[in-house]
């Protein structure tokens, strides 16, 4: 792939690059004089060209190294269901759909020639047709979960945390990430989407918009959990809320009810104390958005509209001052938080195994040889 540091790329992939860019071709020839010789073949970008130009094009950087362009109706063919929802997606999310799904394709492929079958069992099989509590139980026993488990986490990053493991205990990656890919000038807007589940048998993938709140993401990686249990696709935006499509309702009444047990409320409210209070304190106590909670009230006929209102309106206006605040911490840190302990494990042992090649590797985890050799120093040598 490499040769005294110029990179070989198939013409097509930069012609696909460049098309899909949608920059004028001159323009492109003025911030790269020799765009027409990598075309041509007659000379080949450094490396660190290859990374401006996809940068400058706004494509994934491992797109570049792909042995043939990326199929153009795989929202249509692989995510069914977005396009009721989402008419004019956007090139950040179609671009981050695309890298996902690349990731489950792998994953799908490794974990068949290893013998994995099927993760949902047969008395698993057309839950979706049962009734709300049914399918909670199942989806509870399903994790191993107690229905207590929120009392056991102080704050929301640990409940986020457990409830995470426990799905990916299950062979369910969960990935997180608010830019795309490793490119900090493409965020992920919230209100485009909270997060989506790809559906596969032995390779599902769970995505996190991590621009969101702690606790909205909470609520959508459970949201996404139930619809794996139900063997489809999805996104999650917030018009799925207020759905006009039964089912849709009935997942976030799951949801709900797994998160906040209709039993555990009505024992923990008090009639007579001050509601919005209440509301404040029960939701930090199961981890849920204070709106998420008033919903919960109001399908209890707790509440009635005008505080439901009053709710929405505080929790606009916290999530508005959250958003504002700037990620930092340590890279590798936030990189093994985006893709997730197993997803890192499995793509480097089955690389050190011959599975898959170094600049695959690479793609997969959406990062530089250095980043990969901490990850194998950190997941393999020492057993992480």
């Amino acid at each position: 792939m490499v040769d005294d540091n110029r990179v070989k790329i198939n013409k097509q992939i930069l012609m696909w690059a460049i098309e899909e860019s949608k920059i004028d071709f001159e323009e492109i020839g003025h911030k790269f004089m020799d765009i027409d010789l990598w075309i041509n073949q007659d000379k080949r970008p450094t490396f660190r060209q290859l990374e401006e130009l996809a940068r400058y094009l706004k494509v994934p950087f491992g797109y570049m190294f792909l042995d043939e362009p990326p199929q153009t109706d795989l929202i249509q063919s692989e995510f069914r269901t977005i396009g009721n929802k989402v008419p004019q997606i956007s090139k950040e999310l179609k671009d981050t759909i695309y890298n996902i799904s690349r990731k489950k394709d792998w994953l799908s492929d490794y974990r068949r020639e290893n013998g994995w079958e099927k993760l949902i069992p047969d008395n698993l099989v057309k839950l979706g047709e049962r009734d709300v509590d049914t399918i909670c139980r199942a989806s509870r026993d399903y994790l191993d979960l107690n229905e207590y488990w929120y009392k056991d986490h102080q704050d929301n990053i640990s409940a986020f945390k457990y409830l995470r493991k426990k799905i990916e205990k299950r062979g369910i990656t969960v990935m997180q990430n608010g830019i795309v890919g490793s490119n900090t000038h493409r965020k992920l807007d919230v209100s485009e989407f909270r997060g989506f589940l790809l559906y596969d048998d032995i390779a599902p993938f769970i995505f996190i918009n991590s621009n969101d709140s702690v606790t909205g993401k909470i609520f959508t990686l459970i949201h996404e959990y139930i619809h794996f249990l139900l063997e489809e696709d999805n996104i999650f935006i917030d018009k799925d809320f207020r759905s006009p499509y039964a089912m849709e309702r009935k997942i976030n009444n799951i949801s709900a009810e797994l998160l906040m047990p209709t039993s555990h409320v009505k024992t923990l409210w008090d009639a007579k104390a001050l509601k919005i209070d209440q509301i404040t304190k029960l939701s930090k106590l199961f981890h849920v958005s204070e709106i998420a909670f008033a919903i919960k009230l109001k399908s209890m006929n707790i509440i009635g509209q005008e505080l439901f209102e009053e709710v929405r309106q505080l929790t606009t206006e916290r999530l508005e001052k959250s958003q504002k605040k700037l990620n930092g911490g340590n890279y590798y840190n936030n990189s093994v938080s985006r893709l997730g302990d197993s997803f890192i494990h499995v793509v480097i042992e089955g690389t050190e195994a011959g599975y898959a090649s170094y600049a695959q590797a690479f793609r997969l985890l959406d990062n530089s040889i250095k980043t990969y050799d901490y990850f194998k120093e950190e997941f393999i040598n020492y057993g992480g």
